[in-house]
């Protein structure tokens, strides 16, 4: 059922829910895309996680460090995870 700004879709076996076409369209949400869900202020919040072909690419620039790492990627990873609890939790 659809009205002009609201969807409703139910929950289906298992907490299953489906994201309206437009919705997985206008947010370039395919099969297998990762969300982080939140609940915040008594509302679930769906927040799609970006893919990028190349992540190092994608972080060049955000790091300055004054020493070498011994296991850059997982630095990296918990850079990122920090960035994004962040902006989740303002």
């Amino acid at each position: 059922m659809y009205s002009r700004d609201v969807m409703f879709v139910e929950v289906g076996k298992e907490g299953r829910i489906v994201l309206p076409k437009e919705i997985r369209d206008r947010n370039e949400l395919e099969e297998k895309t990762r969300v982080i869900v939140r609940e915040r202020n008594g509302e679930i919040v769906l927040i799609p996680v970006k893919k990028y072909d190349k992540p190092t690419e994608a972080l060049f620039g955000s790091l300055i460090l004054n020493e070498l790492l011994d296991d850059p990627k997982a630095y990296a990873r918990r850079h990122v995870r920090d960035k994004v609890m962040e902006r989740l939790d303002p």
